[in-house]
């Protein structure tokens, strides 16, 4: 059950409780989601997740995160994970100064209920970022509950985090950010009207607008996608950049060329996943190299999809 406030949910002392923000739902998230639930149910206890709306950095930090989900989608992901609630808080500046103890024994303790609280190995809450695990098994062992927590996960020596997965996927390390996420990376937007250049060179593309501008757009390039129109998925080209064969200082945008595919899409919602990235954005002298370049990304896509479907046999 998804809960907009902490006063919607019935209060239960025999809860596990987990609190993040769990932007991108990555492996190191779906860590604690698991402990959490083996928790519960060893204990006969009820899972609860505790997320923010917005991301706290926009308050605390006063700016723009680059999202690598939308807010739909996340507390839909920690619902669909198997959690039994899902409480999404509203983070504005009241909320930013509440202290950490506050937070745990006033909000969680007393209107949650709280069996055990369980976190990331460096996870921080509360005004200033004082509540530490450190902090909340002192607050728990005056108060009454436990606390456990989740090392960190790490791949090819990176720890995985958000952020990691942020700055790889804006440095074009696409299956590092990947398998941090522990799934291909995607983005949701609306086909708009474009200059219908591509139709011209024998690629029609889709121009996106996402469904919310603070989603992350991976570095500029081409990218082997997966596009799912209607329901149905299949393969394609992303190229995110700014055209520079034809403007100097062109709008950033994203563009997808779906195979086989030529029919009117326009105002539809379509879902672009990153399978693997081919090559940087390029400035070509005359069109009749850009067509045969991407000539080239596509026998790419079409190897990549052979061997991909050779794997999964």
């Amino acid at each position: 059950m998804i809960r907009n406030s902490i006063d919607d949910i019935r209060f239960d002392p025999n809860s596990i409780v987990t609190v993040g923000t769990f932007d991108g739902m990555h492996i190191a998230h779906c860590r604690i989601i698991d402990a959490l639930k083996e928790k519960a149910s060893a204990t006969g206890s009820r899972s609860v997740v505790i997320t923010f709306k917005p991301h706290p950095q926009e308050i605390i930090g006063r700016k723009n995160v680059q999202l690598l989900m939308t807010e739909e989608d996340r507390v839909q992901a920690i619902s669909d994970a198997g959690i039994d609630e899902v409480v999404l808080l509203k983070f504005d500046r009241d909320f930013s100064l509440v202290t950490a103890e506050g937070f745990l024994v006033n909000m969680i303790h007393r209107k949650v209920g709280l069996r055990e609280l369980v976190l990331g190995y460096n996870h921080t809450f509360g005004h200033r970022a004082e509540g530490t695990v450190e902090f909340a098994r002192e607050v728990g062992k005056r108060v009454g509950f436990g606390v456990d927590y989740i090392e960190a996960v790490v791949v090819e020596g990176e720890k995985v985090s958000s952020s990691a997965i942020r700055k790889n996927l804006l440095a074009g390390k696409l299956s590092l950010a990947n398998d941090m996420l522990g799934r291909p990376y995607a983005v949701e937007g609306f086909v708009i009207q474009g200059n219908q250049r591509g139709r011209l060179l024998g690629y029609p593309t889709a121009n996106l607008k996402l469904v919310d501008s603070r989603l992350l757009v991976p570095a500029f390039g081409v990218y082997i996608v997966e596009v799912t129109v209607e329901g149905n998925r299949m393969p394609g080209l992303a190229s995110l950049g700014i055209r520079p064969t034809f403007e100097d200082d062109g709008a950033p945008m994203v563009e997808v060329w779906i195979s086989d595919f030529d029919r009117d899409i326009y105002g539809r919602q379509i879902k672009v996943t990153f399978m693997k990235r081919l090559r940087d954005e390029m400035k070509f002298d005359s069109v009749q190299e850009l067509i045969a370049q991407m000539d080239r990304d596509k026998r790419e896509m079409n190897e990549f999809l052979v061997k991909t479907i050779n794997k999964q046999r």
